[in-house]
């Protein structure tokens, strides 16, 4: 009977292992040979995450590739590609979307978010009120309320106050990062975020507006149910909301807890 080569055979039994562990992936070493956890993460949450995907990998040796956007652009991603691990919303809505499309297993609170105007520090045009957005010369910035959570939260909080303001409206664009940097970049001279935006951005600073900040959102972690790793996944989420680990990441960065005082005052 012929024998198989030496090479030829090595090369078959490490394409066999190969396709197996890809078939089974809790064959799969744990650590630094587990694979990627792909996480969908809403624009708002980017910076905190991207410093506790850093401190995840450097104490798990598990590397997380990060995927940004609106919340609802991000539900579209998901169920179009039928994949990923993990996804962090900005709002409750964005969470009970995802159970609606039937994406999501367990899912943990992690910060509050409260709207408020965002103005460059020292407030130059005087912006108090809502009415002053609509003022002759006051270039606003409104985040999409079709892809990003801060526009549909204060879209249903404004009501009818909404389409004459986004009618005003400079610029709107599809996540709170991209009007927070356009304000900081002196592109436009207000725009409606969160409170933890805010806190991201030196150069500005939160003004209180009675129809919106009084209102908070939780910004949660779920794991996916199509995840094939379920387990590290949970693990991550859990990571993100521990008090010493990824919660005080996002403490650092100018988010409240969910249970702490935010530190904000009603508008008068």
């Amino acid at each position: 009977m012929n024998r198989l080569p030496a090479a030829l055979l090595l090369t078959l039994l490490a394409a066999g292992a190969f396709l197996l562990a890809r078939s089974w992936p809790w064959l799969q070493p744990a650590g630094g040979g587990m694979r990627p956890l792909m996480v969908y993460c809403t624009a708002s949450l980017k910076r905190p995450v991207e410093m506790a995907a850093l401190q995840y990998r450097a104490e798990t040796g598990v590397e997380v590739q990060l995927q940004y956007g609106g919340t609802a652009t991000l539900l579209s991603a998901i169920r179009a590609a039928k994949r990923g691990d993990v996804f962090l919303a900005a709002d409750s809505l964005g969470i009970k979307d995802a159970r609606k499309y039937g994406l999501l297993g367990e899912v943990i609170p992690m910060v509050r978010q409260r709207p408020v105007l965002a103005v460059v520090r020292g407030n130059p045009k005087g912006l108090c009120v809502l009415s002053d957005l609509r003022r002759e010369g006051v270039r606003l910035a409104l985040a999409n309320p079709e892809t990003a959570a801060i526009g549909r939260v204060t879209r249903a909080l404004l009501g009818a106050e909404y389409p004459p303001l986004a009618s005003h409206a400079t610029v709107t664009k599809p996540t709170v990062n991209d009007i927070a940097t356009d304000l900081t970049l002196g592109a436009v001279d207000a725009a409606l975020v969160w409170d933890s935006t805010v806190a991201q951005f030196p150069k500005l600073e939160a003004v209180l507006l009675a129809p919106l900040s009084f209102h908070a959102e939780e910004a949660s972690a779920a794991v996916l149910s199509g995840s094939g790793n379920l387990e590290e996944a949970l693990r991550f989420i859990r990571f993100l909301a521990m008090p010493e680990k990824g919660g005080l990441v996002f403490q650092k960065m100018g988010f409240h807890p969910v249970g702490a005082p935010s530190g904000l005052h009603a508008p008068q």
